[in-house]
């Protein structure tokens, strides 16, 4: 599929690199007043996803949204992608000039679908076996046999299981190269109420999918 720009691509990724260097210092990222309407006025799941030196170092995000609009979807992603990604150590502050972002943002909800109709590089996948499921994102494999596997390894089910499998359409945001953070306030995180979960969730980036 054409990669197109997208149009505030470049404030999308700066979110994101903001609030990830907040997230590891211990501090609160709050959003700048001139965030685009069409961040802030939208709701859908994001996912975020760390890449170092060529491979996958950490990814986080939710199918559905979470949160008021996009803007606080990606904010709560860099926020999980520090530590609730349990197949990886959680993320360092040396670390994060060294990881390139890439953002995922849900536009439609999964349908099912049969294999032979999925798109790699276009269409997210779900698949679900019983209250086992898993997502693969486009960017996560070139092949519809590989975003299968992939997804049957995530969710720990055998090859062989009958499974439901669901597509669903994204944008993706890439950021060309890790940059230096961009600068924005940001305030000690305060201590949690009791009983309080939080709920999962340069260059010119470049988005597909828009």
């Amino acid at each position: 599929m054409p990669v197109e720009p997208f149009p505030h691509a470049k404030q999308a990724i700066a979110i994101a690199r903001n609030a990830l260097e907040a997230a590891v210092q211990g501090k609160t990222y709050r959003l700048p007043r001139d965030v685009p309407p069409e961040l802030t006025s939208r709701r859908a799941g994001v996912f975020l996803t760390l890449v170092k030196n060529g491979k996958l170092r950490a990814c986080w995000g939710t199918l559905e949204p979470q949160h008021r609009h996009i803007a606080e979807e990606i904010v709560a992603s860099a926020r999980g992608v520090l530590t609730r990604d349990t197949r990886f150590p959680p993320l360092r502050a040396d670390e994060i000039d060294r990881v390139r972002i890439i953002l995922t943002i849900v536009i439609s909800p999964p349908q099912p679908t049969s294999p032979a109709r999925i798109r790699p590089r276009e269409h997210g996948v779900l698949v679900r076996s019983g209250n086992r499921s898993a997502v693969v994102l486009p960017h996560e494999g070139r092949t519809v046999r590989r975003m299968l596997t992939l997804a049957r390894q995530k969710a720990r089910i055998r090859e062989g299981e009958a499974v439901d499998v669901y597509v669903f359409r994204v944008v993706t945001i890439e950021e060309p190269t890790p940059p230096k953070p961009l600068r924005s306030p940001a305030v000690p995180a305060p201590p949690p109420p009791a009983g309080h979960a939080e709920r999962p969730l340069s260059e010119a980036p470049l988005a597909r999918g828009w």
